[in-house]
């Protein structure tokens, strides 16, 4: 069987494997590369289904084929990559509503063009990375991100109330957070979905005790599969599932946003160490005050930045030289507020600089 011309004569979008094609997608930004057998880019909804179903054909077939979704492909481990199909998402990329407090958005939308849109209502998604000026949103809920502002907003899957995705029926369907009687009505279809609900809440609720107790204890967890979040014994909430699974366990079609007001004034403390010998010190009695985000940077990057932007060398003087130099944001609702809070941090650690 040709698969390419199989396929292709089912779906309105393309399939191409041509080399050139092939090696766009056989890389992302990490040190991996694989290269696929064919990268399929889905124009809509039918398209999307039409491929599922036949992958899920061919499977049933024979033919070892698997669908690896893909969108701006800035994932740092190799989740884009694939030896099989690459789907490409790329017309999948509509904003579709913004509200007061929330914002409805395909896969697709670059974080740079989600960001500036929803910033029109004064509204802001704060998990976002280091490479938000590259990475989708849907890459981020995939990933479950996180970036500077983590420390106090938490990652991404905290800002998810509802995903629409497909599953390996070809089906699309709804995920959100669901009380126990909602779970109920779930769990009595009798579909892929009833099927999923009942399954799930089979594993959870025998193991419960031993999925809290696994739970690991950590600021930061992008390993995936948060089963000890989906359910509590009052909500059942399979986003937080699917959020952080790198496409694993679906195609993530539309994303609904919970997003937050910033607050309006924010000051920055800067720290110069000549050794590394008190961080731990100094980072113990910054987090007290709260710092909406606190980063580091060592004496290898600052050499780096010389080189980028010289003029930090007469803003920073001989204080360039320093081994780490942390820089802790305070913001509030205020110009007081935040000035009293990097003072009193600074008090806390100006003994150490």
């Amino acid at each position: 069987m040709d698969i390419k011309k199989t396929l292709q004569v089912q779906i309105q979008g393309t399939v191409e494997d041509d080399a050139a094609r092939l090696q766009s997608c056989a890389n992302d930004a990490s040190i991996f590369e694989i290269k696929p057998e064919f990268v399929v880019t889905p124009k809509d909804m039918r398209d999307l289904r039409a491929i599922v179903n036949f992958v899920r054909y061919q499977k049933s077939s024979g033919n070892n084929l698997s669908l690896t979704p893909r969108a701006a492909g800035t994932g740092m481990s190799g989740e884009s990559l694939s030896e099989s199909i690459v789907l490409d998402m790329a017309h999948f990329n509509h904003i579709k509503e913004v509200g007061n407090n929330f914002a409805i958005t395909e896969p697709n939308v670059y974080y740079r063009d989600f960001e500036a849109e929803v910033a029109k209502k004064g509204l802001l998604l704060p998990s976002y990375t280091a490479s938000k000026k590259i990475c989708t949103v849907g890459g981020m809920v995939a990933n479950n991100s996180a970036g500077e502002k983590t420390l106090s907003y938490g990652p991404t899957a905290r800002y998810v109330e509802r995903l629409k995705v497909v599953l390996r029926d070809g089906n699309e369907y709804t995920l959100e957070a669901l009380s126990h009687a909602k779970l109920e009505e779930k769990k009595k279809l009798q579909d892929l979905e009833g099927d999923l609900y009942r399954r799930m809440y089979t594993i959870l609720e025998e193991n419960y005790d031993l999925i809290q107790k696994s739970r690991p204890h950590v600021n930061k967890n992008a390993a995936g599969y948060a089963l000890w979040d989906v359910w509590d014994r009052t909500t059942f909430d399979l986003t937080k599932l699917f959020t952080g699974s790198q496409g694993t366990l679906g195609i993530i079609t539309e994303i609904n946003f919970h997003l937050i007001k910033p607050k309006p004034y924010s000051e920055l403390l800067v720290i110069f160490l000549k050794d590394l010998t008190p961080l731990g010190d100094v980072v113990n009695r910054v987090l007290p005050h709260k710092p909406e985000s606190f980063e580091a940077y060592d004496d290898h990057t600052l050499a780096l930045a010389q080189q980028f932007l010289p003029e930090i060398t007469e803003s920073f003087g001989d204080k360039i030289t320093s081994k780490i130099v942390l820089l802790a944001e305070f913001t509030g609702d205020s110009e007081e507020e935040v000035l009293a809070k990097a003072a009193e941090a600074k008090k806390e650690v100006g003994v150490f600089e």
